[in-house]
């Protein structure tokens, strides 16, 4: 019988999240939603004091950054 395995982040780099923008308390991490069609990927964070919920962009979209100057 095989066992699920979960993804336990790494205990030598602590995770920081951005604080709550109403109540100023960390926000938890509630889900990742992947990158697709040339979209970024999005993740979602949510304050569990005020249940609030914020979806961003994880990361620069290729499409829409400057180009580099050497």
């Amino acid at each position: 019988m095989m066992r699920a395995m979960t993804m336990q982040p790494s205990r030598d780099i602590p995770l920081v999240y951005p604080a709550c923008p109403s109540c100023g308390r960390a926000l938890s991490f509630a889900r990742t939603i992947p990158a697709a069609n040339g979209l970024a990927e999005l993740q979602t964070l949510n304050c569990r004091e005020c249940s609030l919920w914020i979806t961003e962009s994880s990361g620069h979209h290729p499409k829409w950054s400057k180009p580099e100057s050497s």
